[in-house]
């Protein structure tokens, strides 16, 4: 072989060799690529929270949502040690406004919506525009809990039963109102009017502690309001429970009828609350604060409280809680449709 060829085929053999190494090191450096992109997110999920997660609640400070959201906070800065879960009150346009914030936020679990009937089930029905898609712009997250509905008047009222305010209605010459602070307290209200055929004009208030305030000073006749955010006011003689709307009367209402007998055919109604992401938010975020929630809402120091209101824990998580969303939505369609009330 003459130098010349021999040159070439070391050169050759070099190349080659080169080549062999160049294509090792891409396919090694993609292999290790693809192993940091695979365990990525579950390298956040274990860091998470690492600052303020900010639990948006669409309601006013005092309602019912905003009670459960600030014991489970608490619950979740004591079992995490850490301070970062933080309440935040978007009040405005019945839920809208929060959930419409929450619905746009970055999906890192760092902005969460503390849903309800009302932000979730009613108000695609009850407005013909909604700036946010409850089945489309969130991920379930897990449920914390629900309260029935209670029928209230001022506690000086001469009315002491449903039937008394059925019979004062339409036997006074006097327009009345009722008022209301959330799509299921107007569903409520308007199942009453057309189930007794009774008159009623809607008031309707930016939150339940400020419809209270009202139907104690005289400026309505009646309201539909969650137990949870009722309780104080009936405790201290202000407000007067003619019934509540579940099935049979409440362990901490046992002198205050159900609903049902009076109106046999009155359907189910309680007020619920969840937490949802954005949607997108990692699945590894999703099932750390699922299984944290559950965790608090499940604690005696969360329970006490708020069991003597009538809360009742809505145990449900991820897939389980989409179910129930979905199942509550097409429940409300037909409580809305039933009652009459046309969207706005």
């Amino acid at each position: 072989m003459s130098s010349l060829a021999a040159y070439k085929d070391s050169s050759s053999n070099v190349i080659s060799s080169s080549l062999r190494r160049s294509r090792l090191v891409k396919a090694l450096s993609c292999a290790l690529l693809l192993t940091i992109l695979n365990h990525f997110p579950t390298c956040i999920a274990q860091a998470f929270p690492t600052r303020p997660v900010s639990f948006i609640v669409p309601f006013a400070v005092g309602s019912s949502t905003d009670i459960m959201t600030r014991l489970l906070a608490k619950g979740l800065n004591e079992r995490l040690n850490t301070s970062f879960f933080i309440v935040e009150d978007k009040p405005g346009a019945s839920g809208i406004v929060g959930a419409s914030y929450v619905a746009k936020a970055k999906p890192d679990g760092y902005t969460l919506l503390v849903t309800t009937g009302t932000t979730h089930s009613q108000n695609p029905w009850l407005f013909k525009q909604l700036s946010y898609n409850p089945l489309v712009d969130f991920e379930a997250v897990a449920g914390i809990g629900g309260v029935p509905l209670a029928l209230l008047v001022k506690n000086d009222s001469p009315i002491r039963s449903l039937n008394e305010l059925i019979s004062f209605v339409k036997s006074t010459k006097i327009p009345q109102s009722y008022g209301t602070a959330f799509g299921l307290a107007t569903i409520c209200s308007e199942t009453i009017k057309k189930s007794s055929g009774i008159d009623l004009t809607q008031i309707p208030y930016k939150s339940s502690p400020q419809a209270i305030t009202e139907l104690i000073g005289g400026q309505t006749l009646m309201l539909c309001n969650d137990l949870n955010s009722s309780m104080s006011a009936i405790r201290g003689n202000q407000v007067r429970a003619l019934a509540v709307t579940i099935e049979t009367r409440s362990a901490q209402l046992p002198n205050v009828p159900a609903i049902t007998e009076f109106m046999p055919m009155f359907p189910t109604m309680r007020s619920w609350v969840a937490v949802v992401a954005p949607k997108g938010t990692a699945p590894e975020i999703i099932g750390i604060l699922a299984k944290n929630i559950l965790e608090v809402t499940s604690s005696e120091s969360f329970l006490k409280p708020l069991t003597l209101n009538g809360f009742e824990r809505l145990a449900l998580a991820e897939q389980s809680l989409t179910a129930f969303f979905n199942e509550d939505l097409e429940k409300s369609k037909i409580l809305i449709r039933d009652a009459g009330i046309k969207p706005q």
